[in-house]
């Protein structure tokens, strides 16, 4: 994977890489208020299968100021967890988290239902 990710115009370039994972940042808002990237793997094995597989998480932290001057990160965070198998393949990974990013995907994307107020805001269910 590149060392340099641009995402959105964000440039994150990599601050740590290794055994634990990968980090990235962004400072364009300033050192005070980076976006933060991380990537980490994990193997794991399922409790209830017994099957194998690797756990994969990618975080995003974007730190800002709020009403009192405190600086606080507001982090979303996603965990795929992939048995392993030959019959998974990259479309059955690509298949949950597309489903799971149009969900709370603005109404621009094609599919999205821009549910993301109405889950994190206001807690619907």
């Amino acid at each position: 994977m590149n060392a340099s990710l641009t995402l959105n115009t964000l440039t994150f370039g990599q601050t740590k890489n290794g055994d634990a994972g990968s980090e990235r940042r962004d400072v364009s808002r300033g050192v005070n208020l980076p976006e933060i990237l991380s990537i980490r793997h994990s193997e794991y094995v399922d409790t209830g299968t017994k099957v194998p597989g690797v756990r994969s998480n990618i975080k995003i932290e974007r730190y800002v100021a709020m009403a009192d001057g405190r600086i606080v990160p507001v982090v979303a965070s996603l965990t795929v967890a992939v048995p392993s198998d030959s019959n998974i393949i990259s479309s059955d990974v690509t298949a949950v988290t597309d489903r799971l990013v149009n969900l709370i995907h603005g109404t621009t994307n094609t599919s999205g239902l821009a549910l993301a107020s109405e889950i994190f805001v206001t807690k619907a269910q």
